[in-house]
């Protein structure tokens, strides 16, 4: 895991207590950071689905085939309307090494989309579907020793990243064999906005920092979706979905930094501001494969899902430079200094991860479903990326379904759990350093309806 983390106060990687380790290091180089995740099941996506972990590649047959494989649109011969589906989530981060943790709820819209028939052979979908949905907020402080000798440090922060995606696709059968495409509208968003102050006073003196940032920036991608299903048998069946890298549509973008450090009658600051900076977010290749099992009253079905890596680039950047002010005394002649500004790295890992889910069905006499699953959700995001942080989860889903006339319903139970390694935030002003690690805790509750005509 990398150095740079949760509670990382600045875009100072080495600062030391004396200001003039202002002029020995790159104050940007890592701007105060937040808490954000960026794993690829991190929202349960559909009404069924959902409650079976994702495990869903080769046995869907509503409208959300057209996110999870737009072949088995093809297996709904009737017009759909999946009229409301969404979860209510809890999130709980808790940094080891500060006394107060931060969380959010918040309402996720999971999906809403429909189905319809185009010919004997053939389905056409539409779906608006929530993939990556993270809202959370961390107040902390630390204060040590006395007011005439010790330190406070206090760390405020919030973040919100969204990625939704707007699905067409289509799936026809031939035979034994489905397939289906479509193309996706991915639209992303980011926004991270950060306060930190560092404080040591001593009998002498009182050296303070004071840092904060906003982050912003947002994205419309075209991506392609691919899929096929084959059924060996009744009972069995095969799913492959593939979905490909994205074109860029728009993008737009802010980056605001002001920090000011001060003491021994010494004081410096910096600042970079740009309302139009560049922020370009760059998705994978993912490809799931899975073999279901539908029998008489049970289901069950395993995948395996690869994401591919994606090399070092620069999510948000502006060509504005960083802005250094110096006095090196009280009635000394101050200085200003510019140096340009390299932005914000992100990278991904290639990863893979294991899900399984399906339902039984209670009672032969009644369509009521019990829906389960469990799947591994490891991080893609690689050592050097420094927006995302890197903690690979576990999750678990349990819920129940059913169906009164033509009118269906569903609603469960999603959790899931995850720790980082130890992670070394920075030296504080007195020159202790902050080691911490990240448990993550996220419970929604997912609903649903839908209405087949």
């Amino acid at each position: 895991m990398r150095s740079r983390s949760i509670l990382s106060v600045v875009a100072l990687s080495t600062l030391a207590s004396a200001s003039s380790a202002w002029a020995q290091t790159d104050p940007l180089v890592t701007p105060p950071p937040n808490v954000v995740l960026n794993n690829a099941n991190g929202v349960p996506v559909g009404p069924f689905g959902g409650l079976e972990a994702g495990a869903y590649v080769a046995r869907v047959n509503d409208p959300s085939a057209t996110w999870f494989n737009p072949a088995g649109l093809s297996r709904a011969k009737t017009t759909q309307i999946s009229g409301s589906a969404g979860l209510y989530q809890f999130i709980s981060v808790s940094p080891s090494s500060l006394p107060n943790p931060g969380g959010g709820l918040q309402q996720v819209p999971n999906l809403v989309g429909f189905s319809v028939s185009v010919s004997d052979k053939c389905t056409a979908g539409f779906a608006i579907v929530t993939t990556n949905s993270w809202q959370q907020e961390t107040d902390s402080e630390i204060i040590t020793g006395t007011a005439a000798a010790g330190e406070r440090f206090g760390y405020s922060a919030s973040s919100d990243f969204e990625k939704r995606d707007i699905n067409f696709s289509a799936g026809c059968e031939r035979g034994r064999m489905r397939y289906g495409g479509g193309l996706t509208i991915a639209l992303t968003s980011l926004e991270l906005v950060d306060t930190v102050s560092d404080r040591v006073s001593s009998a002498a003196d009182l050296r303070t920092l004071l840092l904060t940032a906003r982050k912003s920036g947002s994205s419309q991608l075209l991506r392609p979706i691919f899929g096929v299903q084959f059924d060996p048998s009744a009972e069995w069946h095969v799913g492959l979905v593939v979905r490909t890298p994205a074109a860029t549509l728009h993008r737009s973008g802010v980056y605001t930094t002001d920090g000011t450090l001060s003491g021994s009658g010494a004081s410096e600051g910096l600042s970079v501001f740009d309302a139009d900076a560049t922020y370009t977010y760059k998705l994978p290749w993912e490809i799931q494969g899975g073999v279901g099992y539908v029998g008489k009253r049970a289901q069950f079905e395993v995948d395996v899902q690869g994401i591919t890596s994606i090399s070092a680039y620069t999510l948000l950047g502006t060509s504005n430079p960083i802005i250094i002010y110096k006095q090196a005394a009280p009635g000394a002649t101050p200085s200003i200094t510019t140096q340009p500004f390299n932005g914000l790295t992100s990278a991904m890992r290639g990863v893979a991860n294991v899900t399984a889910g399906g339902h039984y069905q209670l009672s032969p006499s009644h369509s009521y479903l019990l829906h389960f699953g469990y799947t591994t959700d490891r991080s893609p995001v690689a050592d050097t990326d420094q927006v995302f942080d890197q903690v690979n989860l576990y999750g678990w889903t349990l819920g129940l379904s059913g169906k009164a006339s033509k009118l269906q319903f569903a609603a469960g139970i999603n959790m899931r759990r995850g720790t980082s390694g130890d992670i070394h935030v920075r030296d504080l002003l007195s020159g202790q350093p902050l080691t911490t690690t990240i448990n993550i805790k996220t419970t929604a509750f997912i609903y649903s309806l839908s209405y087949e005509f």
